[in-house]
C-alpha cells in the first residue's frame, strides 16, 4: 500500500472506524503524495501578526519544500514571496529582521517587500533580461483571529471557506487580540499525524495524563461536539472536575492546531508544526495572551512549565507510537468514540486526496 491509497478504507461510520494503516505514518511515497495534495494546496498557519507588526519586518520558512520569505510592506499588508533569486537561484534572505529590501548576497539583485525586482546590476546587455518579469514568485496570504496563513496554490480558494465552520466557535474569545508571550521548542521524530492524532483525542488522559490533566478534565467526559458534514476542522470539548477550567481543541485540518483554555480569563495554545519528512517536525508550542495577564511574567512562566510538562508525557507516547509502527505485525486497529475527533481527520484526508 502506497500513495493516498493508504487512506481509502477510512469508514463511513464512525461506529466501524479504524485507525490508519502504520504505511499512511512511515512510507516516504504517502508523504510525497500528502506534500503534494495537502501541503502545497492547503492553507497552512506560518505566523501571527504580531511577528510582523512593522513595515519591513520579515521570517523565513520552508512550507513544503518551498523556502519562502514572509514579510510585510510599507502599506501594511503580508506577502508570502519565493526566497529564491530569479537570477542564479540564490536565497534572498534568512532568518529574520526588519528590511527596507531583499538583496541577493551573490550578485546584488535588490527585489521590494512586495517581491518586485528593484534593480539588477549589470543586466543591461542582455536581450533576455525584463525587469518587469524577473520578481520573487509570489503566493496567497490571509489572517485569521491574528494568525497569517499561506497557501502554496494559485487557485486556492479563500480562507475564510476554509475555516467557516471553526469561526463562531471561537468569535467570544478575542484571539485576534492576543500576543505570543512564550514558546516551547522540541525537535521530534514522528510523522506529523502521529502529533495530530494525539493532539486531538482526550482518550489518553488516563494514560501518560493520569496525574496532570486526568485529575482537572477526565477522559470519559470529553466529547467532540455535532459538526457539519465534510467538514475541514474537529473540536474536542474538555469538561472540568469542580474547581478546575474547562478546555477546547481545534483543529483546522491539516495541522492548524489550537487549546483555548477558558477560565476565569482566556488564553491559548498553538502548536506550530515545521514538516520535515516523513518521519520529523519541529515542534513550536505558542502561549498566546492578551492584557494584563500577558505581561504577568510569574503566570507566563507558570503556564510555560505547565504545558512542558504536559508535552513531555505525550513525547513518550508519540515516541511509543513512531516505534510501534514499524512492527511487521502493526495494524489498523478500531477507534473508540473518544476517538471521533481522529475519524473527522481521517476522513478529510481521505477527501482531500482523491479517494473520497
Amino acid at each position: 500500500m502506497s500513495g493516498t491509497n493508504v487512506y481509502a478504507g477510512v469508514s463511513d461510520r464512525m461506529e466501524t472506524a479504524m485507525s490508519l494503516p502504520p504505511a499512511a505514518f512511515r512510507d516516504k511515497a504517502v508523504f510525497e503524495a500528502e506534500t503534494d495534495r495537502i501541503f502545497r494546496r492547503q492553507w497552512m498557519p506560518v505566523a501571527r501578526v504580531e511577528q510582523l507588526a512593522e513595515a519591513g519586518d520579515f521570517l523565513t520558512l520552508d512550507l513544503a519544500g518551498v523556502p519562502l520569505i514572509l514579510s510585510r510592506d510599507e502599506e501594511g499588508v503580508f506577502h508570502a514571496l519565493s526566497r529564491v533569486c530569479r537570477h542564479r537561484s540564490m536565497p534572498v534572505a534568512e532568518g529574520e529582521g526588519n528590511v527596507k529590501a531583499f538583496t541577493c548576497p551573490y550578485h546584488l539583485w535588490r527585489y521590494g517587500l512586495d517581491g518586485r525586482l528593484l534593480s539588477a546590476p549589470a543586466m543591461e546587455r542582455s536581450e533576455a533580461f525584463d525587469q518587469g518579469k524577473c520578481g520573487l514568485p509570489s503566493f496567497a496570504v490571509d489572517v485569521w483571529q491574528g494568525w497569517i496563513f499561506v497557501n502554496l496554490d494559485e487557485g486556492a480558494a479563500p480562507l475564510a471557506a476554509a475555516l467557516e465552520g471553526l469561526t463562531p466557535l471561537v468569535a467570544e474569545d478575542g484571539l485576534a487580540d492576543m500576543r505570543i508571550v512564550s514558546s516551547l521548542t522540541f525537535p521530534s521524530p514522528w510523522n506529523w499525524k502521529v502529533l495530530v492524532e494525539n493532539f486531538i483525542e482526550s482518550y489518553h488522559h488516563i494514560g501518560p495524563h493520569a496525574e496532570s490533566l486526568q485529575q482537572s478534565n477526565p477522559a470519559f467526559g470529553t466529547y467532540v461536539p455535532e459538526l457539519p458534514e465534510g467538514t475541514n476542522f474537529t473540536a474536542l470539548e474538555n469538561p472540568p472536575v469542580e474547581g478546575a477550567d474547562p478546555f477546547s481543541v481545534y483543529v483546522g485540518f491539516p495541522a492548524f492546531l489550537l487549546v483555548v483554555l477558558r477560565g476565569e480569563t482566556t488564553s491559548a495554545v498553538w502548536y506550530r508544526l515545521d514538516i520535515r519528512d516523513e518521519a520529523s517536525f519541529d515542534l513550536t508550542i505558542n502561549i498566546l495572551m492578551k492584557e494584563p495577564e500577558a505581561s504577568d511574567a510569574e503566570l507566563v512562566a507558570g503556564t510555560a512549565e505547565v504545558l512542558r510538562h504536559i508535552h513531555i508525557e505525550d513525547i513518550a507516547v508519540c515516541d511509543g507510537v513512531q516505534a510501534g509502527l514499524s512492527s511487521p505485525v502493526a495494524a489498523a486497529g478500531p477507534l473508540s468514540h473518544l476517538e471521533r475527533g481522529l475519524w473527522h481527520f481521517h476522513r478529510y484526508l481521505k477527501r482531500v486526496t482523491g479517494n473520497g
